[in-house]
């Protein structure tokens, strides 16, 4: 795994595994180098998308790939997605998670505390990563009343923010801590295995560490209705009156035998 963006070359088209969305930025993984990677879409530009955690998209590079930004190393400029397929087998996503997880002998995101000050990146730190999730994960409100999720990580109990809007919003709904990833799957629809960990864009001159999404271990037609339903009352609950009805950001792609 390269936490920087390697050089891709120009309009190069790449194949990558669909990790999670937060804001307007999808985050994946090339499936060939398996580096981390991050861009921004216009919902207006690719309204035929469909969205799953570990779907397959060819993505093709702009010639020109835009400014750098230390806070998201792995940014890439993209002018054309097309959907491939859909990664199933547990076996195919534990090597993804055993090859692109962080261990935990170093800080998550390579330093300590929930956030880091925009001048201290130099763009050599990944702002991505994945975490494999044991039994004693947790999800709770802090005290500032954000829905957070909680799991050890070396020596320590880390805790991180849920910025996913779909998973923020179903857990907003629990009047009571989740302490395992058994009553997790008994709100959200499947037990969690993995979370993206990322940076999100800059505020007041600081990144924030932040919960991207939430993956199981394994995308069966019951964890993908699952997953389609959270994204469904999501995107109702953040319609306006007057919207057009628009095509859902979470679809099964069916089940792939060879994937």
């Amino acid at each position: 795994m390269s936490v920087i963006r390697p050089s891709f070359g120009e309009n190069t088209s790449l194949e990558i595994i669909v990790l999670a969305n937060y804001g307007n930025e999808i985050f994946g993984i090339d499936q060939q180098s398996r580096a981390f990677v991050r861009f921004e879409i216009e919902s207006q530009d690719f309204s035929h998308l469909t969205f799953n955690p570990f779907a397959l998209w060819e993505v093709r590079l702009s010639r020109e790939p835009g400014p750098s930004d230390p806070s998201r190393p792995e940014l890439i400029e993209v002018t054309d997605i097309t959907p491939l397929g859909q990664i199933h087998r547990k076996r195919a996503i534990s090597q993804l998670g055993r090859e692109c997880s962080s261990p935990t002998s170093i800080p998550i995101l390579g330093f300590n505390g929930p956030s880091i000050s925009y001048s201290q990146l130099s763009g050599r730190s990944p702002s991505v990563t994945i975490i494999e999730l044991k039994k004693r994960q947790a999800i709770r409100k802090n005290s500032y009343g954000e829905i957070t999720i909680s799991f050890p990580w070396g020596q320590i109990i880390a805790s991180v923010p849920i910025g996913n809007e779909a998973e923020s919003q179903i857990f907003e709904k629990t009047d009571r801590p989740l302490n395992s990833d058994k009553e997790i799957a008994s709100v959200i629809g499947f037990r969690p295995r993995y979370v993206v960990v990322g940076l999100a864009k800059p505020r007041a001159g600081y990144c924030r560490k932040i919960a991207l999404g939430l993956l199981p271990e394994q995308i069966s037609r019951k964890t993908a209705k699952a997953l389609r339903a959270i994204q469904l009352e999501s995107a109702s609950l953040a319609k306006s009156p007057g919207a057009k009805d628009q095509k859902p950001l979470i679809g099964d792609f069916g089940d792939d035998p060879d994937r």
